[in-house]
């Protein structure tokens, strides 16, 4: 068995900073192992040894409210991706990263750990190539398997134990502990234990948290399953279990037999005599004949009421909509929405913690990726991005979108607007690239035609004409004729000749209609000429 001591020596502080860690793992892991019993669904019946007879104390009631709990945040929050005020589909190559390490797999189901237990964790580090890990491995740990140190000064972790494996025992025999300046792979072989340790080129823990409620108190996050779910969720279920033993009386009515003998009902197993549906009495000749009276059983409308009582403070204390607690009376549509108002505010509030810790991972991937020393300055503006937990249907969201496209100029065709729309952002991607390849065709074939008298000079731009005119006009070609005229552009902007700058790309031979941009000054001569007409 590990204590708090650290099986091993490593180098400085770390050694201290892995004690540390060990005694925080072993006093959290109770918890939080008994909030994942719970949202499993497999808690234990809680028997208070009053009213549930021995036959039925090993019943296997089940009860999912907790799980239907935290899915009613999780399940709203759809992460879609990471977008940076720079502009740019991908501008940071944040595609390829998410890709090897299935990040948008990875990433809800760490939303749903952190929901949890209070908070999940995501790894950053350098991967092993040849072994075909990515270049740059990202992984999704949970809070049960895991120990963290905040800085408070800092605003970050000062130290990550991951426990990988444990043992029979439940005793760790494999760990991977992050410090600011090394990475160290433990693993204990017999009765050693075997140190790999790799440096960190980064200076910082590389392990992102994704907090669910932080508090200045809890920086790492309070746990979606409260004490107070977990007590209703106990309460409802031995209410469960309680009508199934009252539907055993309701089915069985009782039977009283007044002029006879008591010691007749009377043995060892009083349940089996209670439930015995065939009762006999021998009876001397000349004795009276005792009187059956019968009496039905208790309703089992009292735990009915109780259960929904149950169900009502848990959906409170859930945010959860009212047809939890009573789907047999519908409510009115002020008190759905009042509902779904305070639970879309708590998912956009998960939302905006769970995408900063996947900004953080992604700022720590790109650094040991291109071996930045610290963050680039235009990635301090990614943000991550999630589509709108407000469900609505569709005609109000098409409502709402024209009359904002209406009013606000260019709201429409852009991204902002699109997202407005309702439009994931696969789908945004996919426009926009459609609207690039109608531009540049479009832009192909007007060049083609109005610039047949300069064809013979330009070779590119008459295969180009002649691939537009044939519809063989590939993506690329016209990505490549847009580059090349953005550039002219550019070029004549800055002043330089018309003439010589189409040269330099390739594109001699255009005709241009004199017409200066209006950030060039010129020539008094010239401008006078102009003012004069």
């Amino acid at each position: 068995m590990i204590s708090t001591a650290p099986p091993v020596d490593l180098d400085g502080p770390d050694t201290a900073l892995l004690a540390e860690l060990i005694g925080v793992w072993r006093a959290k892991r109770p918890r939080n192992l008994l909030r994942s019993v719970y949202y499993d669904g497999e808690k234990a019946l809680k028997d208070f040894g009053i009213s549930l007879p021995p036959q039925m104390q090993n019943i296997g009631a089940a009860l999912g409210w907790t799980a239907k709990g935290v899915h009613a945040v999780t399940d709203r929050s759809r992460f879609e991706g990471f977008v940076s005020a720079s502009g740019g589909n991908d501008p940071f190559g944040l595609e390829e990263l998410q890709w090897d390490n299935r990040f948008k797999i990875e990433f809800p189901a760490a939303s749903v750990s952190s929901a949890v237990h209070g908070c999940s964790f995501l790894t950053v580090t350098q991967g092993d190539v040849q072994s075909g890990e990515p270049e740059v491995l990202i992984l999704a740990r949970a809070a049960e398997d895991s120990a963290a140190l905040w800085d408070n000064r800092k605003r970050r972790l000062r130290g990550f134990l991951s426990v990988v494996e444990l043992d029979d025992s439940s005793d760790p025999i494999e760990m991977v502990l992050y410090s600011p300046s090394a990475v160290y792979s433990i693993v204990k072989a017999g009765r050693k234990w075997a140190v790999d340790r790799r440096p960190n080129p980064l200076g910082v823990v590389s392990v992102a948290p994704l907090v669910h409620k932080f508090e200045l108190r809890r920086p790492l996050g309070h746990s979606r399953i409260t004490r107070a779910a977990m007590y209703y969720s106990d309460a409802a279920l031995r209410t469960i279990v309680r009508s199934e033993v009252s539907a055993e009386f309701y089915s069985a009515p009782e039977y009283w037999l007044f002029g006879t003998d008591v010691s007749a009902f009377q043995g060892a197993d009083k349940w089996s005599a209670i439930m015995g549906r065939i009762k006999a009495l021998d009876i001397e000749d000349g004795e009276d004949k005792p009187d059956l009276h019968r009496f039905s059983g208790a309703s089992a409308q009292p735990h009915t009421e109780q259960l929904r009582m149950w169900a009502n403070l848990f959906a409170d204390e859930q945010d959860l909509d009212v047809k939890f607690a009573d789907a047999s009376n519908p409510s009115s549509a002020d008190a759905i929405f009042a509902a779904k108002e305070t639970l879309i505010t708590t998912t956009r509030d998960a939302n905006t913690l769970w995408g900063d810790g996947g900004v953080q991972a992604m700022q720590f991937a790109v650094r040991l990726r291109d071996r930045l020393a610290a963050v680039p300055t235009e990635m301090r503006s990614l943000t991550a991005q999630f589509t709108d937990p407000a469900i609505v249907s569709p005609t109000a969201r098409a409502d709402a979108f024209t009359k904002l496209s209406a009013s606000i100029e260019g709201f429409g065709v852009s991204e902002v607007g699109m997202e407005y729309a309702g439009l994931t952002r696969e789908q945004i991607i996919r426009f926009q690239a459609e609207r690039r390849r109608e531009r540049v065709g479009t832009l192909a074939s007007a060049l083609a035609s109005s610039a047949a008298g300069a064809v013979e000079g330009n070779p590119d731009v008459a295969a180009l004409g002649a691939k537009r005119s044939e519809g063989d006009m590939t993506t690329q070609d016209a990505e490549t004729l847009k580059a090349k005229f953005d550039a002219l552009g550019i070029a004549v902007r800055a002043g330089v000749d018309p003439d010589s700058a189409a040269g330099l790309l390739g594109l001699a031979g255009l005709e241009f209609t004199g017409a200066t941009p209006v950030a060039l000054r010129l020539p008094e001569a010239q401008a006078a000429g102009l003012e004069d007409k």
